[in-house]
């Protein structure tokens, strides 16, 4: 793995690296399934339709989520095609995010957690190597995947993230699940405010910090989420670019106990 101390001092005091996006694998057919069952019925159990999820039913079945971790560490991912590997890579993630939160919990966000031990903390067995959160988005899944709207199926565990799917992504559905995040966000003041009256637009930091890789999908930010709200795009049409102001990102954890309209 390239992501060493350096790199992680330098997420954590500069914000995410920039990456250059690209497809490194062909979309074969998969000579492997990899079972997801138990993450998914983990999370059908203990997510809601809006993403709020019920970290104390997730650790009263901590045994299962374990168990699911240790067919992640089994896997060999050279046997799955693209859209197989990039279900996979999201699924892990967000799994192992469940096992951090669950491991120190209760909490009030991720935050709590002391900074060693979150994102750059090299613990999680991913396909037999041990590996770091930020490893997993910033080198595993961003420079080898041409699709910005992973950003919205990787969740932090915070409500400023977006909604924890109550599903597993699978490589059959992924384009279907990620078209429907992106509405989502896009739907919700959490992420997304538009006053087409003063055309004042504001959108969540995510697009802030992982702007580069609208910009390279699709030329810029604001023409990336002009795709997404029709209304947003008529008035560029219209009056011009409006200029964009970031929400606040809301650390505090997504739990059930903090559900608040989105």
């Amino acid at each position: 793995m390239k992501f060493d101390i350096f790199n992680s001092l330098a997420v954590q005091f500069l914000g995410p690296p920039q990456v250059e996006l690209s497809e490194a694998y062909a979309n074969t057919e998969t000579t492997h399934q990899f079972d997801h069952s138990i993450l998914n019925n983990l999370l059908q159990q203990n997510v809601d339709a809006d993403g709020w999820v019920d970290y104390s039913g997730i650790n009263s079945s901590v045994g299962n989520l374990d168990a699911y971790l240790d067919l992640i560490a089994k896997a060999d991912m050279n046997t799955f095609g693209r859209d197989d590997r990039l279900a996979f890579l999201i699924n892990a993630y967000n799994a192992f995010t469940l096992k951090l939160i669950v491991d120190n919990y209760p909490l009030e966000s991720i935050k709590d957690i002391p900074a060693d031990q979150r994102w750059d903390a090299v613990r999680w067995n991913l396909a037999g190597q041990t590996v770091s959160l930020s490893q997993i988005e910033h080198e595993l899944i961003r420079p080898n995947f041409a699709e910005p709207r992973i950003h919205f199926a990787l969740v932090c565990a915070a409500i400023g993230c977006p909604p924890l799917l109550n599903e597993v992504y699978s490589g059959d559905r992924l384009e279907e699940q990620l078209s429907r995040q992106t509405s989502y966000v896009h739907q919700h003041a959490t992420w997304f405010q538009f006053d087409s009256g003063s055309s004042d637009l504001k959108l969540t930091q995510l697009y802030n910090w992982y702007g580069g890789g609208f910009e390279q999908s699709e030329g810029s930010v604001l023409a990336f989420v002009s795709q997404q709200v029709p209304e947003l795009k008529q008035a560029i049409t219209s009056n011009g670019n409006p200029s964009i102001k970031w929400l606040t990102y809301d650390w505090k954890l997504n739990d059930v106990a903090n559900r608040e309209v989105r």
